[in-house]
């Protein structure tokens, strides 16, 4: 092969290359910035009232809302938990739901479910996160 040839492939690649990467930034940019209003106008005020709901039915339970993630946290077990967190390893990033349930003394269950995968972040509303929420609840509730 020519090393004119050679070169132009290797020029080629690294714009391609670079061109890819200065898109995942900006995808990057765009999911995060409609996770933080997800988090905001979604599900932080979902996981407050659904709190609420539990606190009211005398189960102890406790609302975090850090600016990363909307968690309903168990007061009895730092391992029990459901929150709403960025996926940002797919392309596009995607909201998952996470669960955390102890099982036994020492193990730790948990699942990771992608919440309305054919929809954007931006798109999401609390209704979309009820089919993860409610069974979360119910298996966090039953410990």
């Amino acid at each position: 092969m020519k090393v004119a040839e050679l070169r132009q492939q290797i020029l080629r690649e690294i714009a391609r290359a670079q061109t890819a990467a200065a898109e995942r930034r900006r995808s990057g940019d765009t999911a995060h910035d409609a996770y933080a209003k997800f988090i905001v106008e979604v599900a932080g005020p979902l996981v407050l009232q659904t709190v609420q709901i539990l606190r009211a039915e005398r189960l102890p339970f406790q609302a975090q809302t850090p600016a990363d993630s909307a968690r309903i946290a168990s007061e009895a077990s730092a391992d029990d938990f459901v929150e709403f967190v960025l996926d940002t390893s797919v392309r596009p990033p995607r909201v998952l739901g996470r669960s955390s349930v102890t099982v036994g003394r020492h193990k730790v269950a948990v699942d990771e479910v992608p919440i309305s995968p054919d929809k954007s972040i931006a798109e999401l509303r609390d209704t979309d996160l009820l089919p993860f929420l409610i069974p979360a609840i119910g298996r966090l509730a039953a410990r």
